[in-house]
């Protein structure tokens, strides 16, 4: 099958299937996700900040969806000395690919390894989850299951860090949010066409939720202390400390 939905210069999906991490998506990556996350420089910032009060010497890290290592890269340059072990997943093998080059200087640091969050076992005594935008792929199950599995293994005092996209409780907000998300995106050279057809193709792969009721499910495992760093309309960012 032909790829002809092209939302993106190397991005395409395929018509009638799921938008899938292959290599063309991969490869443009880090440009398109400048182009469609509102402010994503900021957002990395805002995680090495908030992971600064959590990384102590010899501290273990999962980053759970971890994309082309982004996040390891900007953890790594924050704190070149610091010994810890970072530990990034991700379900597409070209992104792996990708962290493994972008951080093939910090080897001894950081793990890249392929895996479905939702099978994984981590390990005990965990300083840090972290995670950008990967949890809206997750259905309430999925979310709860993996909640309880993180709040496990980390450490009394430790955090999960996470950005995510919610809906609104309201509905005339959620159209409002949605319309200005686009205008986001047209502004930042992405083309109607390109915007559609990826919204196309990742129908059916997200499931939304509003904030209160991810507070609700972080609450249900354990986290107590839960707090929003960051929003933008329909992003959040959220810390939840063990």
């Amino acid at each position: 099958m032909k790829n002809k939905n092209f939302f993106g210069k190397g991005i395409s999906s395929i018509e009638g299937t799921d938008w899938k991490f292959n290599k063309n998506v991969s490869n443009q990556f880090d440009k398109h996700v400048r182009q469609s996350i509102p402010h994503y420089e900021d957002i990395q910032k805002y995680i090495c900040s908030l992971s600064e009060w959590f990384i102590k010497e010899n501290s273990l890290i999962y980053d759970l969806g971890c994309s082309t290592g982004e996040t390891a890269k900007n953890l790594l340059k924050k704190f070149p000395k610091k010994k810890f072990k970072y530990i990034g997943y991700d379900v597409s093998s070209e992104m792996i690919k990708i962290a493994r080059k972008k951080n093939k200087k910090n080897m001894k640091r950081a793990l890249f390894k392929l895996g479905d969050i939702n099978k994984i076992n981590f390990k005990k005594n965990t300083n840090l989850f972290l995670s950008v935008l990967t949890f809206p792929f997750l259905n309430s199950v999925e979310r709860i299951n993996l909640y309880k599995k993180i709040f496990k293994s980390l450490n009394n005092g430790s955090a999960l860090i996470f950005v995510d996209k919610i809906r609104s409780s309201n509905s005339f907000y959620e159209d409002i949010f949605n319309q200005t998300y686009f205008d986001f995106k047209i502004e930042n050279r992405l083309t109607h066409t390109q915007v559609l057809n990826k919204s196309k193709s990742i129908r059916g792969s997200m499931q939304l939720f509003e904030v209160n009721e991810i507070e609700q499910f972080l609450k249900k495992v354990g986290f107590k202390k839960i707090e929003i760093f960051f929003k933008w309309f329909n992003f959040i960012g959220i810390i939840a400390i063990k």
